[in-house]
């Protein structure tokens, strides 16, 4: 059942709005990139080119997605007000959350797997133009990848939580703004480990290497948590859409 409202969900985001979102936003981080490089002017340093993409993408422009698009998937249902006549089919409130949850893990994966492709693409554009690119592609896309995934999960289950509950794109996105400014100032200091939306970035680019491995952890564990937590809520608690 859970695999046929996958296939559902999948269908109704056909020529949609997120799954726009999914190649818009990668792109605009890796066009301001480009950018920046072509009117430098000067020689490539290509990890620092590729820790340039990944920096904008995880501090500013991922979390911002990430509410995006969990409340474009909910919101369609909220809009159309469907909720019930999903419902209605033989499945439960938590098969249907952990469907567009799912979904919404789909879609950031693409977003992701678009930035490197995008990133790839701007370098092979560079070439062109007569830029050196020996050793640009010398950076490894699994992990970063894998991380920015499982260090992202917290805010996942926070954001689709909210736009689960809230009929509206205003209040994710006026969480997400506010959680993502808040980086600047919690996460030079002692206290980003009590804030998830700096794990990615503390994941990915932190100087130290034990630094990276706990916001990985931090990210997974704190993720699966609030995952299970939500379920239980949505299963036992939850009284919308009745």
């Amino acid at each position: 059942m859970l695999i046929r409202l996958l296939r559902i969900e999948l269908a109704k985001t056909r020529r949609s709005l997120a799954l726009l979102m999914a190649l818009a936003c990668p792109f605009v981080v890796v066009l301001l990139n480009f950018m920046i490089q072509i009117k430098s002017k000067r020689a490539v340093n290509w990890e620092m080119y590729w820790m340039g993409q990944t920096a904008v993408w995880s501090y500013f422009m991922y979390p911002l997605y990430i509410a995006l698009v969990t409340a474009l998937l909910n919101g369609n249902e909220h809009r159309n007000g469907t909720w019930r006549v999903m419902l209605t089919m033989p499945i439960s409130r938590t098969q249907l959350y952990l469907a567009k949850l799912i979904l919404a893990f789909i879609f950031l994966l693409a977003s992701n797997l678009a930035l490197f492709v995008f990133a790839a693409g701007s370098i092979y554009i560079l070439g062109l133009l007569g830029l050196s690119v020996a050793g640009a592609f010398e950076f490894d896309f699994g992990h970063a990848i894998m991380v920015l995934m499982l260090a992202s999960l917290p805010i996942l289950a926070i954001q689709h939580w909210i736009s689960w509950r809230v009929p509206n794109i205003v209040a994710p996105l006026t969480l997400s703004v506010a959680a993502t400014m808040a980086i600047l100032q919690v996460g030079q200091s002692k206290d980003w480990v009590y804030h998830p939306w700096t794990y990615v970035m503390a994941a990915l680019n932190a100087s130290e290497l034990s630094t990276r491995q706990n916001a990985l952890y931090l990210g997974l564990g704190t993720g699966l948590s609030l995952i299970m937590l939500s379920l239980l809520w949505v299963k036992y608690r939850s009284q919308e859409f009745r």
